[in-house]
């Protein structure tokens, strides 16, 4: 009943439905720890199956016409979730304490997760960059007019739209920080711990304990990853360029109209 209520308020999907089914069980769980009532009746409740989503990923091209869209505080906050995957609460909360510039590190100390609490994320050269043009000794790292940035909500539309590019979630950078990871072969559980992956399982938890070193690797790997896509769009459009020109000279009508 509760299920058919919530989708005839609005369009949801299954997962969504899931996670409030999810948090009343473990409310109604504590209630009978507590001996508040004697036994959950959401305790054999299925949860619908749900269905798998394409992630929206962030392309090369793409993020340049994005980071130049964007207005500075928020350029510095993309920039960030791209080379670390952070979660964007982690990247608000970020805090100049917890940059090691002499180790190239960075130490996510405010994660929502436990598995993601207080790991370490070696800085990618262009986040080494930027952070050390506007280091301080303390205090909120990402800020707007020093002020403790909330809500990125309007502003990172806005960017989005200026930049003329498709439409993704903020939360995206974070998938696309992981797919660009696999597409430059580094390994799940390397991933995993630098991305502070969610999960309650002995799997899962071993994430946490990737030593430093392959954690430095793979964002080597992702930086090389990177630098050959850029290589790549710049080969294609040099090349395009030159077929385009090959066609005004030649006198090819379709070519103006291109």
């Amino acid at each position: 009943a509760y299920r058919t209520a919530r989708q005839a308020e609005k369009t949801v999907s299954d997962a969504t439905v899931n996670r409030d089914l999810s948090v009343l069980r473990r409310v109604i769980n504590w209630s009978v720890d507590e001996g508040i009532i004697p036994v959950n009746p959401l305790g054999r409740i299925r949860l619908a199956r749900e269905r798998r989503v394409r992630r929206s990923i962030l392309p090369t091209v793409e993020e340049d016409a994005l980071i130049a869209a964007a207005p500075e505080h928020l350029r510095q906050i993309i920039t960030c979730a791209l080379d670390t995957g952070m979660r964007r609460g982690e990247i608000t909360s970020q805090r100049w304490e917890d940059v090691d510039f002499h180790r190239k590190l960075l130490y996510v100390t405010r994660s929502k997760t436990p598995e993601g609490e207080s790991r370490e994320i070696p800085l990618s050269k262009r986040l080494h960059e930027l952070l050390l043009g506007m280091r301080k000794e303390t205090g909120l790292v990402f800020t707007y007019e020093g002020e403790h940035v909330r809500i990125i909500k309007r502003s990172w539309k806005t960017a989005i739209k200026n930049a003329g590019i498709r439409y993704l979630r903020f939360h995206d950078l974070r998938h696309s920080f992981n797919s660009r990871l696999m597409e430059a072969g580094v390994m799940q559980e390397v991933r995993m711990a630098l991305l502070g992956h969610s999960g309650g399982n002995s799997i899962h938890m071993r994430y946490t304990h990737v030593e430093l070193p392959r954690k430095r690797d793979a964002i080597a790997r992702l930086e090389s990853w990177v630098h050959q896509q850029r290589n790549e769009q710049t080969r294609k459009e040099a090349h395009d360029a030159r077929t385009e020109n090959e066609r005004t000279v030649q006198g090819d009508p379709t070519a103006a109209e291109s």
